[in-house]
């Protein structure tokens, strides 16, 4: 499946006004454990590999980041069932889901995102509060399949929403953060 979304980071104060802006569908907690492989292999390639947990339910996610420096954010992602989170995902599975010959992934750690969202004219609009190690960010995304929703952008812009510069993703914002504490 391909994903395509903007984002932006945004402060706690902005975040604060669209979480008030809107009245949204769903509130949900989801859990991101991410994996690398010894040599960086997949980070090279641009693939991030994650066991995302909502609830009860656990799936492994390999994401193909298709571009960047933009806030277009084009991915090609890819889910499997899994029933635990495991510390090492095995050689052969790695292979099996990421298409590389990376060796074992390892668990680096998790990120707890609590997510407000709703659908508007065919855009989903997600607004992220991410924890992870001992840091906190916002970020505001809007997800679509062909044509993004007019109206939702001008609302966000009103509200102070500026999608003109590249977004890091939470990946490399955890990256980051787990470098740090090495």
């Amino acid at each position: 499946m391909t994903e395509t979304e903007i984002k932006s980071m945004i402060d706690k104060d902005l975040y604060e006004s669209i979480l008030n802006a809107f009245t949204w569908e769903k509130v949900r907690e989801q859990t991101n454990y991410y994996y690398t492989d010894k040599a960086g292999i997949l980070r090279e390639k641009r693939i991030m590999v994650r066991i995302r947990v909502v609830g009860e339910v656990a799936k492994i996610q390999v994401k193909l980041h298709k571009n960047e420096n933009s806030p277009l954010q084009i991915c090609e992602e890819n889910e499997f069932e899994t029933e635990e989170v495991p510390d090492i995902i095995n050689a052969e599975l790695a292979k099996e889901i990421t298409g590389e010959d990376v060796g074992e992934l390892y668990k680096m750690g998790c990120a707890v995102t609590i997510r407000n969202s709703l659908v508007h004219n065919g855009s989903e609009l997600c607004l992220d509060k991410t924890t992870y190690f001992d840091k906190t960010d916002y970020e505001v995304e809007v997800e679509y399949e062909e044509k993004i929703s007019a109206d939702l952008l001008m609302k966000l812009t009103s509200l102070g929403v500026r999608f003109n510069e590249k977004c890091v993703g939470k990946f490399s914002r955890f990256l980051a953060e787990y470098k740090n504490q090495e």
